[in-house]
């Protein structure tokens, strides 16, 4: 089985965007901006989740 990376990463990086912001470690102090990166990481997460991670040969 090989394993797309690109889709795998792409998920885990706006789950761990969210449960670092959870957690009260901001990464982008601008509040609007932060608004909108937690919106694309959450869709980010919701794709990654339902994207198939395995490589077409």
């Amino acid at each position: 089985m090989k394993v797309n990376y690109y889709t795998l990463s792409l998920g885990l990086l706006g789950a761990a965007k969210l449960i670092l912001n959870a957690f009260g470690l901001e990464l982008i102090h601008d509040e609007d901006m932060n608004a909108i990166a937690n919106g694309v990481a959450a869709v980010i997460s919701i794709i990654g989740v339902y994207a198939n991670h395995q490589k077409l040969e």
